[in-house]
């Protein structure tokens, strides 16, 4: 027996989880075989507080363990993660020192134990991380015998072992696509362990593998695998969320068209979703702007995919104020449409689908205007000389809106105002600032009747709100319901509006009979 010190202090300030400690040990062993024979000649067995794991027919020198950073790798391969020297130290410190393990390894013609010996550094006695070295029978087989392991600690090392991969660990599904720079699966019905790393907010619904190892989770019911990505951290922890939308970024450069058409399915919740700034690690929208670009370039799939899904609506950057008022058009078209349509990012165009605006101008749900004929600019008149006297001071009057006319009967709008950002707000009597000028407000022909005096004005009044907003915001809902009550005091003025509104119709209805007796 022979005792050799690796001058590593006991109190080397490195704490390691049962799980890490046994990952690493397991690492040494899967690093010898590799994935793709793992599950037939990794052996392990557990009895009487012994766990004992081993691989047949590959052995190699004591002296590998000696040193940090040491490789035992044959086949000089950087393929998989560990590096037996510093791995295998690392982990009998924290198994020896934290968990009061006895750890033995054996190989070839020889066999150590994980011990201590004291030293002095500079006349100080100090212990030392040690091996008892012994000289054994012959074996053609690697082994690690850990002792003083409980149930517990075996079913962490479950954990750790399925933490491995190979396509036949237990939560992996269908296979999508497998390459030499990973592979994609959909994910088995079997449970993720508790004890294996999740990523924030993502929980275990589907899993990341780099680096042949099981490091996150993501909320998708897919199983991605890169295996040349790897974390800086040594200690392998689990992936942040941005490391998982980089792991999903960088595998779609080499999965084939129909595996990108089953994950772009899996990720239909995003495919609405836009970076919220020039450069967002935290969005999944480069992610699915990747997956629809690789099915748009398979004539086979693309076609596949537009067949199945045949009610997306593309939705444009907006650029302009014209551009915001064609949008809120065709969404209001949109909603009285009996076909049920998907709104998704612009990207989808790619793959032939139309946006919003060329659908609904297909259909015949925007706006055709016409300037407004001589009886109509009458009672445009009638609207506005009311709105004078009762929005005095709430409206800004200094400029009349060019009136205009909705001809379009298909079109969902009563009335509509095209508005201007003023350069300086101002507010009005109330205190509500008066952010845009109204330079035209329509509205629909099918207004302009007897009966549609009450209705126009509302209309009228409802679009010159918007100097104060969008339909959405607080300003516009509450200069509306003020609006309102104003409407509801000046009742009289109203009334008045509405006889002069009649007159207007007896008006033309009298010179109609004229014109029609000559």
């Amino acid at each position: 027996m022979k005792t050799l010190s690796l001058n590593i202090v006991m109190t080397y300030p490195v704490y390691w989880s049962r799980y890490q400690v046994l990952r690493d040990f397991i690492q040494n062993f899967y690093d010898t075989v590799g994935c793709d024979e793992w599950p037939q000649r990794f052996y392990y067995d557990y009895k009487d507080l012994e766990l004992s794991m081993w691989v047949k027919g590959e052995t190699f020198n004591y002296e590998w363990l000696l040193h940090i950073g040491a490789s035992t790798k044959t086949n000089n391969s950087n393929e998989y993660a560990g590096f037996f020297g510093e791995g295998f130290k690392i982990a009998s410190l924290c198994a020896y020192r934290d968990y009061y393990w006895k750890i033995q390894m054996m190989s070839d013609d020889w066999q150590i134990d994980v011990t201590d010996i004291e030293q002095a550094i500079d006349n100080i006695p100090v212990k030392m991380l040690a091996y008892n070295l012994y000289s054994v029978k012959k074996k053609n087989e690697t082994k690690l015998i850990l002792k003083n392991i409980t149930k517990e600690d075996y079913e962490i090392f479950l954990a750790a072992f399925d933490s491995f991969y190979c396509i036949d660990n237990p939560i992996m599904g269908k296979l999508l696509w497998k390459g030499p720079e990973g592979a994609v699966f959909l994910r088995s019905s079997n449970p993720i362990n508790e004890r294996l790393p999740v990523t924030r907010d993502y929980g275990r619904k589907g899993a990341v593998f780099c680096g042949y190892q099981m490091l996150g989770t993501n909320p998708f019911n897919l199983v991605v695998c890169l295996h040349h990505y790897k974390k800086e951290d040594r200690e392998r922890r689990s992936l942040y969320p941005f490391d998982v939308i980089d792991v999903f970024s960088s595998i779609v450069f080499d999965i084939d068209a129909d595996c990108a058409m089953i994950m772009l399915e899996k990720m239909r919740r995003y495919w609405n979703t836009y970076q919220q700034k020039s450069f967002d690690i935290f969005s999944w929208s480069r992610v699915i702007d990747r997956l629809i670009r690789k099915i748009s370039e398979s004539p086979m799939v693309k076609e596949k995919f537009v067949n199945k899904y045949q009610n997306l609506i593309c939705l444009k950057k907006i650029e302009s104020i014209a551009d915001q008022n064609r949008r809120w058009q065709a969404r209001a078209w949109l909603d009285l449409q009996e076909k049920k349509y998907l709104p998704v990012k612009s990207t989808f165009m790619l793959m032939g689908y139309p946006t919003i605006e060329e659908e609904c101008e297909k259909h015949g749900g925007f706006v055709v205007d016409d300037n407004a004929d001589n009886f109509q600019e009458r009672c445009f008149k009638v609207l506005e000389d009311v709105c004078k006297d009762v929005f005095a001071g709430f409206f800004e009057f200094n400029r009349i809106p060019e009136r205009k006319i909705i001809i379009n009967s298909f079109a969902v709008y009563n009335g509509m105002a095209v508005v201007f950002k003023k350069q300086k707000p101002i507010l009005n009597i109330i205190g509500i600032r008066i952010r845009y000028d109204v330079g035209k407000l329509y509205l629909k022909s099918s207004l302009f009747t007897v009966e549609g005096y009450y209705e126009a004005l509302s209309t009228y009044v409802h679009e010159m709100c918007h100097s104060f907003g969008g339909d959405s915001s607080a300003s516009f809902s509450q200069a509306l319901t003020y609006a309102i009550k104003l409407l509801m005091v000046y009742k009289e003025i109203v009334e008045n509006g509405r006889s002069k509104w009649n007159q207007e119709f007896e008006k033309s209805l009298t010179q109609e009979m004229k014109n029609n007796t000559l």
